[in-house]
């Protein structure tokens, strides 16, 4: 009765440990996918920012990717070894009520025969014959119990076997496909990181190819502009030395208007001094 006892809190502590292990199996599950669902939603907004925000918002994700993968196999690591010490505890217990259960058989068989043995010495021979047939049905009625509740044990422990087997190999085809989703996902992340890392050099070098071109330009604008304000400034000062010539010549018809001489009617005509032309740069 105690093995058959023992059996049974065996049996129930077993699916308590199997629905715990897929409890926490499901809950990484379902922060596996809540990542996904991020490493995703990251994904769409990078597309749409800036080369540099992408990069970022990319080297971030990945070691949030990185922290929460190392904090699954953490996790993952201590529901085994937890699942391990109950599975031992249990072992222990069942081993340790099974030596009990042994030891009373031992003492009752030991009663028993130090019976048989008063028996014999102080019974006659029919009465010693009888209370041996006795015996040797009641241990054939005992043994045949025994060897029906063994095999029903043993039935019973076969079913537990395959069932965790089952568990087993069902929770260990979950975590390889956990662990391959993980792996192609990193991969697919390093390499849009990769992509991305190319795609803001390309960009960087394209935008020092604009500032550069800019920079020449202004360079050839500078020197354009500092071209035509010196031809500016000569035409400025020409300008300035006609006016100047063209007073001194009018100053000049005043004074010989005001004071004429019979010599200089033919000697005063306007001498006017052209400027000289300058060429455009």
């Amino acid at each position: 009765m105690s093995k058959r006892g023992t059996g049974a809190r065996g049996k129930g502590e077993r699916p308590d440990a199997m629905a715990t292990l897929q409890a926490a199996n499901e809950e990484l599950r379902a922060k596996l996918t809540d990542i996904q669902i991020e490493l995703q939603q990251e994904k769409n907004k990078v597309s749409t920012a800036s080369p540099r925000m992408h990069l970022q918002e990319l080297r971030a994700e990945h070691h949030r990717a990185t922290v929460a993968v190392t904090e699954l196999k953490t996790k993952l690591h201590q529901e085994k070894q937890k699942e391990l010490a109950v599975t031992r505890e249990t072992l222990l217990r069942q081993h340790e009520m099974e030596l009990m259960r042994v030891i009373k058989i031992k003492d009752g068989e030991i009663q028993r025969l130090n019976g048989l043995v008063v028996t014999l010495r102080d019974g006659s021979t029919d009465k010693v014959r009888s209370a041996l047939l006795a015996e040797v049905e009641e241990a054939r009625r005992s043994w045949e119990a025994e060897r029906c509740r063994f095999q029903q044990e043993v039935q019973e422990l076969r079913g537990a076997k395959k069932s965790a087997e089952e568990a087993l190999a069902a929770a260990q085809q979950a975590s390889q496909a956990r662990a391959s989703e993980l792996r192609s996902a990193h991969h697919q992340h390093q390499e849009e990181l990769n992509r991305t890392k190319r795609d803001c050099e390309r960009e960087v070098r394209r935008l020092m190819d604009e500032i550069k071109l800019k920079d020449r330009a202004v360079s050839v604008l500078d020197k354009a502009l500092g071209l035509q304000a010196g031809h500016a400034h000569r035409l400025q000062l020409q300008t300035q030395a006609a006016e100047q010539q063209i007073a001194a010549m009018r100053d000049a018809q005043r004074a010989g208007l005001n004071h004429p001489s019979p010599n200089s009617t033919n000697n005063n005509a306007p001498h006017i001094v052209r400027p000289a032309s300058s060429c455009m740069p």
